[in-house]
């Protein structure tokens, strides 16, 4: 055999016999530790999981918004903010490796080389003096035993450790080290301290900031930079040197980290930002998922909402103007409010404020928890979808505005004004109370509130009577639960629940709740579209005319609730909407009483429609407003406005209806008019003639009797033409003499003949002129 041979064979030999020697070793120090173990009466570590740690370990939560960008952290009693191992760099996790464990990757949980001397000293003391601990023997301290400086708490951590290595890999337990361990300042994990005091990823850390970060651990009372920056740096050298000599880093790389210049930038402040937004979403987090808010601040969720930053930010920045808000009350407490805005299309939050100010994590939020009396803005959702929806009812429906008992019941109208007929139109346009009660009643209180309840709206067992017309609620609804129930008049007809949700992720990267609610159709396209163009009316002249915003259409409704026999009120409150985004403010004060009130100027229409105009004003103000298009089902047709205001009657505009007497109207198919209304035509003036007689021109023609004619003229056929006389026709020759008429001057003048006395020229059917200009001599 060769000599070459037989030297390696003697050293795999030796090798062999090394190994064979440290195993040994390590069984017979682990016999005797599991003897002292059992001696001591420990069985602490018997029952030990070693899962606990990963489970039970806080981990920060995230909060994402609609564009998938994070805007919030928050955590329990320790801020972790958890990061994978491969998102640590190598040379970070060498500087743990070089101080704490140099030989992580050889051991099996203990570090034999180091513990012998260490424990044979500690047991001749009586305690703990001596370190030795590995990294996973420290991950056990930190999570799971009490720091008690005794022998038999450092053997229960020695089994720990043995059962910890046999679970996890090598990987893992230095993955869970890293991101347990505190480093100060409220910092735990490693990428928790980077955030605090460089403003960085952990994947971002140079290698000084890295060793600086690792000499914290050891004592983060004497060696946290912002506390002792010297102590800090002398501290970050010794690790530096400790890489350099277990070969983890370069002398180049060692000269280059020990010159850099540390420079803190702090971030220990917890942010909560979007204030009521995101104490909603912690709330209905912990309702999607069955956990508590302890556990949801500690479990390391990755929350994925449906926030609108931009939207949230401009509501805020709405609410903070004053000029927006009733006066104070006499006692100096402001006026609340609650606005909520939801996505036309998806029923999606997209921003919300539950008061003027967010003082507290889950402190009331008016918009969600709050329920009041909504006054009118209930009648389109309680009284007008339901009877065109139901019992054929279109914008021309007439009815009766009269004071009116229903069995006991005498509901009145703001003012005590009482218009007789009106249409379903105006009735929504002046918010008209007596005919949506009369409307209400004839509908049925039970059918109104099947189509309620299917868009959100709650009802009391008390909730039976016809009140429930103008808002009279036993309890009310909540200003999240009004704005959803506009949905379907905004999106063709559908509802979906309202959701700040859109999934949630574990700390394990398993998604535990996905938004699946859906879509469901409650009212025609037609149904929808009539809704909107009524309401698009309360924008344009009724009481919501606040609220009109130029190149913005809007539909929108108010709601006003009475406090006192004084007229002050309770409650005011407006729903506005287009084809993107559905809006309800809110104003009054939490506990309304003597001297807690709105006056009774205060409405919907006033100060709640000039804040949401203004915050509709901000959403718009770089983008195009989109406005409703009739669907299918629906036409548009010209009127007659005279025959539907004065006479009571749905007419078609006729070829001989004056311009300015045509006012556009919608219908379904079904309910299209047919008829036009009548006229007499008028016939030209016959045999005009102007002669120039001795006290001015002398205008002769044959007339109709009973017909009133407008005389005019105009100066040279340059000017505009003015109306000189009217006369009424005889059914024979008339004369009239134009004394006003300078003389030596040309004129043009026009005999027209009117429908009516009070007509104008351009009223005139058909509009026949004649022209006659008079030479002088």
């Amino acid at each position: 055999m060769a000599e070459h041979e037989i030297k390696e064979k003697r050293g795999t030999f030796r090798k062999i016999a090394k190994i064979s020697a440290l195993s040994l070793l390590v069984l017979t120090i682990s016999s005797i530790v599991f003897v002292l173990c059992y001696l001591a009466g420990i069985k602490e570590w018997q029952t030990f999981d070693p899962a606990v740690i990963a489970r039970d370990m806080q981990r920060s939560t995230f909060l994402y918004d609609k564009n998938g960008e994070q805007f919030a952290a928050l955590s329990g009693s320790e801020r972790r903010y958890y990061v994978s191992l491969e998102d640590i760099p190598e040379y970070v996790r060498g500087a743990f490796l070089a101080v704490e464990d140099s030989r992580f990757y050889e051991h099996n949980g203990i570090d034999i080389v180091r513990i012998l001397g260490a424990l044979v000293e500690d047991i001749k003391s009586g305690s703990i003096k001596q370190g030795a601990s590995t990294i996973s023997q420290q991950l056990i301290k930190h999570s799971t035993l009490v720091f008690d400086q005794d022998i038999s708490r450092k053997l229960t951590e020695i089994m720990m450790a043995f059962k910890l290595e046999d679970m996890y890999s090598k990987d893992e337990i230095l993955e869970l080290y890293l991101n347990q361990i505190y480093f100060g300042a409220g910092a735990y994990g490693v990428e928790t301290a980077a955030q605090t005091y460089f403003s960085k990823s952990a994947s971002e850390l140079t290698l000084s900031e890295g060793a600086l970060l690792c000499g914290i651990v050891k004592s983060p009372s004497k060696y946290a930079p912002h506390l002792h920056m010297d102590n800090a740096l002398e501290r970050r050298d010794l690790v530096l040197e400790q890489m350099l000599k277990n070969e983890i880093i370069t002398q180049e790389e060692y000269d280059s980290a020990v010159s850099e210049t540390i420079t803190l930038h702090m971030n220990t402040d917890e942010d909560y930002p979007y204030g009521y937004y995101t104490d909603m979403v912690l709330k209905e987090a912990t309702t999607q998922l069955g956990i508590s808010y302890t556990e949801l601040m500690t479990g390391g969720y990755r929350i994925y909402t449906n926030l609108d930053p931009t939207m949230q930010t401009q509501l805020e920045e709405t609410a903070e103007d004053d000029s927006l808000f009733p006066e104070n009350a006499s006692d100096g407490l402001q006026a609340e409010c609650a606005v909520v805005t939801l996505d036309a299309k998806t029923g999606q939050i997209c921003a919300i404020l539950g008061g003027r100010e967010h003082t507290a994590r889950l402190s009331l939020n008016r918009a969600t928890s709050m329920r009041r009396q909504p006054g009118s803005a209930i009648k389109p959702v309680m009284v007008y979808a339901p009877a065109m929806e139901y019992a054929g009812y279109s914008t021309t429906s007439f009815l009766l505005d009269q004071p009116e008992n229903f069995d006991g019941y005498s509901p009145r109208n703001s003012g005590n004004n009482y218009r007789g007929w009106v249409t379903l139109r105006d009735c929504v346009a002046y918010s008209i109370n007596v005919p949506a009660v009369k409307l209400l009643n004839e509908i049925s209180v039970a059918r109104a509130k099947s189509y309620a309840s299917s868009v959100g709206i709650p009802f009391d067992s008390k909730d039976k009577n016809l009140s429930l017309a103008l808002g009279g609620f036993t309890t009310g609804v909540t200003p999240l639960e009004l704005c959803a129930s506009y949905l379907p008049f905004a999106n063709g007809g559908y509802y979906e629940e309202p959701s700040s949700l859109s999934r949630i992720v574990n700390a394990q990267g398993e998604e535990v709740y996905k938004n699946t609610t859906e879509k469901y159709s409650v009212l025609s396209p037609e149904t929808s579209f009539l809704m909107s163009s009524m309401l698009s009316s309360s924008v344009e002249y009724g009481t919501s005319k606040n609220l009109k915003l130029e190149n913005v259409p809007l539909s929108a409704k108010t709601g006003t609730s009475i406090y006192d026999d004084a007229n002050n009120n309770k409650d005011a409150w407006i729903v506005a909407y287009n084809p993107e985004y559905v809006v309800c403010c809110w104003m009054g004060f939490d506990k309304t009483d003597s001297l807690h009130y709105l006056p009774k100027g205060v409405t919907g229409g006033t100060y709640p429609a000039a804040l949401t105009k203004s915050f509709f004003s901000k959403i718009y103000a770089e983008k195009s407003a989109p406005s409703f298009s009739a669907p299918a089902g629906v036409l548009a047709a010209k009127l007659d406005k005279e025959a539907l205001t004065e006479q009571c009657e749905v007419k078609l505009a006729g070829e001989y209806t004056p311009s300015d007497n045509i006012v556009t109207e919608y219908f379904t198919r079904e309910n299209m008019p047919q008829e036009e209304p009548e006229y007499t035509l008028l016939t030209p003036p016959r045999d005009f003639s102007v002669t120039l007689g001795s006290q001015g021109p002398i205008l002769e023609f044959t007339s109709e009797e009973g017909v009133p004619y407008l005389l005019s003229r105009q100066d040279g056929g340059q000017g505009t033409p003015v109306e000189i006389a009217r006369i009424t026709g005889t059914g024979g020759k008339v004369q009239y003499n134009d004394y006003t008429a300078a003389p030596e001057e040309q004129y043009i003048y026009r005999v027209t003949p009117l429908p009516s006395e009070s007509a104008s020229a351009t009223d005139a059917i058909p509009s026949a002129q004649y022209i006659y200009s008079p030479k002088k001599d």
